[in-house]
């Protein structure tokens, strides 16, 4: 029994390490007098430069090595090669003479899941489709017409949020000012999204999915950083619990759709439903595709309405 059990882990150590291996010598492979990067600190492999912070917080620590190594600084963040650019000269070479070399996001496995293989406006790779995106969202969908026209929608949740915490005043108890503040603009966010065909029922029902999907977003997975170890998602489970919360989130939204499909609203999904039946863009787009527009649009000003209530804790 001792001699099976002793073999089992073996194997399993064995193929543990494999991967470790194929990395480790594909990098001493691969010929360094041809490589140009900028300075930095030593590092390891597979971990790379991540030593560098245990000690102290990520931005100290960076701060520590650029005072060091200067303005533009090579790391390796586990397998993943990174420049860090900590100039205000550095940042505006990068952000605008070449922001088109720099344009594109690396996939992870959240834009995966969450965005239908990047195929939203922040995670798709520059090029003639996110131009298409692009455009789509500056002309269509946050043109001064469409901010004009949530005007009602965000007096009428201003006010409904006015008499919440007034009501909530008069009974004596302690006012839960960042609450109210979070449920008005989750409110209005979803308003303006799918407009009055969708039923508070079913409003409730995203955003309590939306919720769900953001609890993913908090860093990068093991698989992000560590690509080819990216089997240790898998083992622990949290492809399967993306998976799920994903079709959680489609079951609400294929709802969402079909309704507005059926009866035409003012909804940002109503108007993406307009242009795809239209077909008059360079890059037509489907319903994955203003599946992904409307998540990564509803993730952004759910955060961002989020940081703020938290001013006022």
């Amino acid at each position: 029994m001792e001699m099976e059990l002793s073999a089992a882990t073996l194997l399993f150590v064995f193929l543990l390490s494999l991967p470790i291996l194929v990395t480790l010598l594909s990098r001493k492979s691969t010929p360094t007098s041809k490589k140009r990067r900028p300075p930095g600190p030593w590092n390891l492999p597979l971990i790379g430069s991540l030593l560098h912070f245990v000690k102290s917080h990520p931005p100290a620590a960076l701060r520590d090595l650029a005072n060091k190594y200067g303005p533009v600084m090579f790391l390796r963040m586990g397998e993943i090669d990174t420049v860090v650019i900590s100039s205000s000269a550095a940042a505006e070479e990068v952000l605008r003479e070449k922001d088109i070399i720099f344009a594109s996001r690396p996939s992870t496995l959240v834009s995966e899941f969450f965005c239908y293989q990047s195929l939203d406006v922040v995670f798709s790779p520059y090029g003639a489709y996110w131009r298409t995106l692009r455009k789509l969202c500056t002309v269509e969908l946050f043109s001064a017409k469409m901010v004009r026209q949530f005007a009602p929608i965000r007096d009428n949740e201003t006010m409904s949020l006015i008499k919440n915490i007034q009501a909530a005043g008069r009974g004596g108890e302690p006012i839960h000012l960042a609450r109210h503040l979070l449920s008005c603009s989750n409110s209005i966010t979803a308003k303006a999204a799918f407009g009055q065909v969708c039923n508070s029922e079913l409003r409730d029902q995203f955003l309590s999915s939306m919720a769900v999907a953001i609890n993913f977003t908090g860093g990068f997975t093991f698989g992000d950083v560590f690509p080819s170890l990216r089997f240790i998602d898998i083992i622990i489970g949290l492809r399967r619990r993306m998976w799920r919360a994903r079709e959680q989130l489609d079951d609400v939204f294929n709802k969402i759709i079909a309704r507005s499909e059926a009866q035409r609203g003012d909804g940002l999904v109503s108007v993406l439903l307009r242009i795809r039946d239209e077909g008059e863009l360079e890059f037509p787009i489907g319903t994955i595709n203003i599946k992904a527009i409307i998540l990564v649009i509803i993730y952004l000003l759910l955060n961002n309405h989020t940081i703020c209530s938290f001013i006022f804790f």
